[in-house]
């Protein structure tokens, strides 16, 4: 009977073998064999350890180096996947996979390195109008699309009765429409926070009603740094953060809002002087504008050609008001 076991179990330790093999000779990648490897080395090990010296029942030490083994094995092969380099496994996946991945890697760091560029070298200008709408607006329209550049108009609410075509016109050509109070009348606009949340909420509802568009962007009358407000800016400033409304000044000024009517060549010069004036050249890299859209500013629309064309000629690229433009705040 034990001879009986004996050749059952030297059987069983040839097919083993003999499997363990096979298995190795089947394998088609280096993981794979790694494994199987490993895998056959931990089986023989458990059978050693369970027949012992004499083929009989398993001894202490038997499991105890058996288990060393094993483990060793394992260790072992964790230890070769974790030394596999990213260029290694792109390998194993054939030259063809290898060479496609390091392209579109390649191609993927150019790209962004080209965005990175090109964004930081664009020259941004705002042109902004203030005031209207009125008999003017559909004439500094007409310019800004011959030119096809987008303009940014901060409206105010009280002439919403006689303008109403041009409020539509402003928003359906794709053109920034922002409010500019709803009575521009200082001494009421900034009486008190209560006046000017009514005001800022009459304007809003204003445009709304008119166009459909409900305006988020804000400029206040005379500027944020203005000194004729009773009430600190702060607490105006803090009614519109409230709302999620961002409000815009300016760095460049055309000075067309001067009570002596200037001409058109003074405007001109107004801009690009006031363009060089900036500070340093990351000032310079992105300007807004100030303009009045009103009936007697009729030099400020003969301006507007040369001023945008000059702009351009500098690598200006004209531009709305959008949630990326950097916001000039006094």
């Amino acid at each position: 009977m034990r001879k009986k076991k004996s050749n059952q179990k030297k059987s069983f330790n040839k097919h083993s073998v003999c499997g363990t093999i096979g298995l190795v000779l089947c394998a088609r990648n280096r993981g794979m064999k790694l494994a199987v490897v490993f895998g056959g080395a931990f089986l023989l090990s458990l059978f050693m350890c369970y027949h012992g010296n004499d083929g009989y029942a398993p001894k202490l030490d038997g499991v105890s180096k058996g288990l060393l083994i094993s483990r060793l094995s394992m260790q072992s092969y964790n230890e070769e996947m974790a030394r596999r380099s990213e260029a290694e496994a792109a390998a194993l996946a054939g030259p063809e996979i290898s060479t496609e991945v390091k392209e579109l890697k390649e191609e993927s760091e150019k790209s962004e390195s080209d965005v990175k560029a090109s964004t930081q070298a664009v020259k941004k200008a705002y042109l902004t109008f203030d005031d209207g709408p009125s008999p003017n607006t559909g004439k500094i329209l007409d310019i800004l699309d011959s030119y096809n550049v987008k303009g940014n108009f901060f409206v105010i609410g009280r002439f919403s009765d006689a303008y109403k075509d041009e409020y539509r016109r402003i928003h359906e050509e794709g053109h920034v429409m922002g409010m500019h109070s709803y009575s521009h009348i200082y001494t009421e606009v900034y009486e008190s926070e209560d006046a000017f949340t009514a005001d800022l909420d009459h304007v809003q509802y204003v445009i709304y009603d008119i166009t459909g568009y409900m305006p988020r962007i804000y400029r206040f009358p005379g500027g944020s740094n203005n000194e004729v407000a009773q009430v600190s800016m702060n607490k105006f400033t803090d009614v519109l953060d409230k709302r999620g409304i961002v409000y815009y000044d300016w760095n460049v000024n055309s000075g067309d809002a001067d009570a002596a009517r200037l001409s058109k060549q003074e405007i001109i010069d107004n801009v690009f002087n006031g363009i060089n004036a900036l500070a340093t050249p990351e000032d310079r890299n992105e300007i807004m504008i100030l303009f009045h859209d009103l009936s007697e500013k009729t030099t400020t629309v003969d301006a507007l050609p040369a001023v945008i064309e000059g702009l351009q000629a500098q690598g200006y690229v004209i531009l709305p008001i959008d949630d990326y433009t950097t916001p000039i705040q006094y």
